[in-house]
């Protein structure tokens, strides 16, 4: 049997770099549905709200984070939860 909380977080970042990387907010939505995590109904907010998540993640790549970081500011979004 699978460890239950090393595949909730497989998938978190699954989805989460799918999210940043390729831009990729349906595999967010998948997941939150799967798990039953709420999200905010106004697209901007998620996106930023995914962007500033990868920045607590601690096992992210720093090329995720970064670009994570990136896209962020350029929303107009303090990039950290802080």
């Amino acid at each position: 049997m699978k460890d239950p909380i090393k595949q909730f977080v497989k998938d978190r970042d699954e989805a989460m770099k799918a999210a940043v990387m390729q831009d990729d907010l349906d595999a967010v939505k998948r997941y939150s549905k799967k798990y039953c995590v709420p999200l905010p109904k106004n697209g901007k907010v998620m996106k930023a709200g995914v962007y500033k998540a990868m920045q607590e993640i601690m096992t992210m790549p720093d090329i995720v984070k970064r670009t994570a970081w990136e896209k962020c500011t350029t929303m107009g979004f303090r990039p950290t939860m802080r």
